[in-house]
């Protein structure tokens, strides 16, 4: 799934994500790991591990609403891609 849209918005969740202050280290790091799979998921589609990343996705958003709604709304739209590849 070499998907340009979804490259570019990792992109900007990693920018937004070295820039965000007041993150705590542990949702940072969980942060990073979701992007890090994201990024395994454009190189090594799998049709299982869709779903349940974007589940995780989904999860990461609503955790951030409050304190980092910029960062939520990038992922936010994450959701929105792999909804569109029926992930």
């Amino acid at each position: 799934m070499a998907d340009p849209k979804l490259r570019v918005v990792i992109d900007e969740i990693q920018s937004q994500l070295a820039g965000a202050q007041g993150l705590p280290p542990d949702q940072r790091r969980s942060l990073e790991v979701l992007v890090r799979d994201l990024e395994r998921l454009l190189d090594e589609p799998s049709a299982g591990e869709g779903t349940a990343l974007r589940d995780r996705v989904t999860d990461a958003v609503r955790r951030l609403e409050a304190s980092h709604p910029t960062l939520s709304t990038t992922l936010g739209n994450v959701v929105d891609t792999l909804a569109f590849f029926g992930l």
